[in-house]
C-alpha cells in the first residue's frame, strides 16, 4: 500500500550539527512514518544548500527561496504541515496552493513586537526597530493566511494551547475559524516517572538558554539569592545548565555557593531523561510560553514545576496539584521551601505531574490526534 506524501516545512529540523533545533517537530515526525512518507524541507537563506537524514527522516533545506517554493511542488504532496510559517510564502505559493494545509503555531511567528520588549533596551533601539519592522510585515501576511483559510478552509491551524490561539487571533486583527489545540507531544515513555526519594526532593534543577530575557532566569537567580537566608539552603542543591551571552552575567553572584553548581552548557536531548532521574525540581520561571516543552518533560519525569503563573503555563501546571505557579522570585524561594519541608506534599504532586502531563499532552494522545486530523484532512 502507498502511503500519501506529507511534505513539512520547517527550517530549524535537527541534524547532528544542530541537535538543538525544533526537536518538538522530530518527536511527532518519527511516529508520522508509520503512516506518511515524510520528508521535511527547510528554508535556510544563510546556509548553502543542505540535505541529510536524522533519525530516518530526510531533510532537504534551500538558500533561495525559489528553489524552496520549486521542491514543494515537485515533491508532490497529499497534505502539507508548516511549522513556524513565514508571512512570505502566502504570495509565494500558499495564496494559488490547492493541496490541504495544516499550519502549526508555536509562538514567535504569531505574536506582535509589543509582546517581546524584554529583550530590548536603550542599547538595543536599532535592532529593535528593525525587529519590530519585520514583525508588523509577518503579521500582516498571517492575517492574510487567516483570512485565506477562513474563506476557503484549504488551510487549517493548530495550536499549542489555548492562549496561543487567542493570542493570535488578537496580534493579526482576525478570527480563525479553522483550527484545533493540540499541545506538542511528550514522550512520556523517553521521560517515564520514577517516584523520588525525599533527598531528590531537594535537588532543583535548571535547564534554560541564557541566551534572551524570555526564560526569567534573572528571577531564578534571585530566588536562589534569597533561598540563601533561609535555614533549609543548606539542605538544597542546585544545577543550572544553559548557554548564552547572559549566562555569566546572571549566574555570578551564585558561584560562591558550595551547594550551586553552574554548568555553562547544554545538556544533550538524549541525556536529559537520565539527568532528570537525578533530581525532584524544575526551577522553569518564564515571562512567556506558549507550552513550555522541557517543563512538560520534567513534569513527566516526576519533577515538579516552579513556575510562573503567566501566559499558557497555567494551561499544564494546576497551582499546588501538578506543580507550582508563582509570581516573583520570592514566592519562587517560599515555593521551593514548601517542597522541601513537607516531603508527602512534595511525593503528591510529583505524582500528580507526571500524570497531568500523561493526560495533556503524552505522546500516544498527541500523535493520534494529529495523525487522525491529518487523514481526515487529505480524505476531504
Amino acid at each position: 500500500m502507498v502511503k500519501p506524501r506529507l511534505v513539512i516545512l520547517n527550517s530549524n529540523y535537527p541534524s547532528d550539527e544542530n541537535p538543538y533545533g525544533d526537536v518538538f517537530v522530530h518527536s511527532r515526525l518519527k511516529y508520522y512514518q508509520e503512516v506518511f512518507d515524510v520528508v521535511v524541507l527547510g528554508y535556510r537563506p544563510m546556509d548553502a544548500t543542505t540535505n541529510y537524514v536524522f533519525d530516518g527522516i530526510s531533510v532537504f533545506n534551500y538558500s533561495s527561496k525559489t528553489e524552496y517554493v520549486n521542491a514543494i511542488k515537485m515533491n508532490k504532496p497529499d497534505i502539507i504541515g508548516i511549522h513556524f510559517v513565514g508571512g512570505w510564502l502566502y504570495d509565494a505559493f500558499l495564496k494559488d496552493n490547492k493541496i490541504p494545509v495544516i499550519i502549526w503555531v508555536h509562538g514567535e511567528e504569531a505574536l506582535g513586537w509589543y509582546r517581546r520588549l524584554y529583550n530590548y533596551g536603550l542599547k538595543t533601539i536599532k535592532s529593535f526597530g528593525i525587529f519590530a519592522v519585520k514583525n508588523m510585515f509577518q503579521l500582516y501576511h498571517l492575517r492574510r493566511i487567516i483570512n485565506h483559510s477562513n474563506k476557503t478552509g484549504d488551510i487549517k491551524f493548530i495550536f499549542v494551547s489555548a492562549w496561543m490561539k487567542r493570542i493570535t487571533e488578537t496580534d493579526t486583527f482576525s478570527k480563525i475559524n479553522y483550527f484545533d489545540v493540540i499541545p506538542n507531544p511528550i514522550d512520556t515513555d523517553l521521560f517515564n516517572y520514577v517516584p523520588k526519594t525525599e533527598e531528590q526532593s531537594k535537588k532543583v534543577l535548571l535547564i534554560r538558554s541564557f541566551q534572551t530575557n524570555k526564560y526569567a532566569n534573572d528571577i531564578a537567580a534571585e530566588a536562589i539569592l534569597l533561598l540563601s537566608r533561609k535555614k533549609i539552603f543548606q539542605e538544597l542543591t542546585f544545577d543550572l545548565y544553559g548557554k548564552g551571552k547572559l549566562f555569566n552575567k546572571l549566574t555570578d553572584p551564585l558561584k560562591d555557593f558550595s551547594n550551586v553548581h553552574l554548568h555553562n552548557h547544554y545538556i544533550s536531548n538524549k541525556d536529559i531523561p537520565t539527568v532528570h532521574k537525578q533530581y525532584g525540581i524544575f526551577l522553569c520561571p518564564t515571562r512567556q510560553d506558549a507550552q513550555g516543552v522541557s517543563m512538560c518533560e520534567a513534569m513527566s519525569s516526576g519533577l515538579i514545576p516552579i513556575t510562573s503563573d503567566n501566559t499558557a503555563i497555567p494551561e499544564f501546571v494546576e497551582h499546588l496539584t501538578s506543580g507550582m505557579l508563582t509570581n516573583n522570585a520570592e514566592e519562587i524561594a517560599n515555593s521551593i521551601e514548601q517542597l522541601a519541608l513537607d516531603y508527602e506534599l512534595y511525593k503528591k504532586i510529583s505524582a500528580q505531574a507526571s500524570e497531568r502531563i500523561k493526560i495533556k499532552s503524552g505522546h500516544k494522545f498527541v500523535v493520534e490526534k494529529e495523525i487522525n486530523l491529518l487523514v481526515n484532512t487529505i480524505a476531504k
